[in-house]
């Protein structure tokens, strides 16, 4: 966000020591001049170059530690599908409740799943965990 900022910043900085302008009773801004000029070529060199450090880290930060969770999510259903057959959907979600219960699924929410017997809930808690060893720790924040 501080990057962000910085980078509009940069511009309207600029900008606003060329504008003339008033302020109302009420805070609203009437603009006098024309300030055409000042917006039909601006030099947007410093949002650009913002703009692509976004777009950097997003590829080589963001989206290779969302690989990688999915890399382990995956490796999880497996390891969980030669516990139990389930559906997608199902196994799915006992994922989801598990990852957000830190490897644990809570007694609420076992009634979702009172197919399954209390070894085999057991044996996939045990599996999720091992997953979020694996799961950078800032990922699930």
């Amino acid at each position: 966000m501080a990057k962000y900022d910085a980078s509009l910043e940069a511009y309207s900085r600029r900008i606003s020591q060329l504008v003339d302008y008033q302020l109302d009773e009420q805070g609203a801004m009437t603009v006098t001049g024309d300030t055409r000029p000042l917006y039909r070529f601006p030099d947007l060199t410093v949002q650009a170059e913002a703009l692509f450090g976004f777009i950097e880290d997003a590829i080589s930060q963001e989206m290779v530690a969302e690989l990688d969770f999915l890399t382990v999510f995956d490796a999880a259903k497996s390891k969980i599908r030669n516990v139990v057959d389930m559906p997608d959907r199902k196994l799915d979600l006992f994922l989801r409740i598990c990852l957000e219960g830190k490897g644990n699924l809570s007694k609420t929410k076992r009634i979702l799943f009172d197919e399954l017997s209390n070894e085999e809930v057991k044996k996939m808690q045990v599996i999720v965990k091992a997953a979020i060893a694996e799961i950078p720790k800032n990922f699930l924040d």
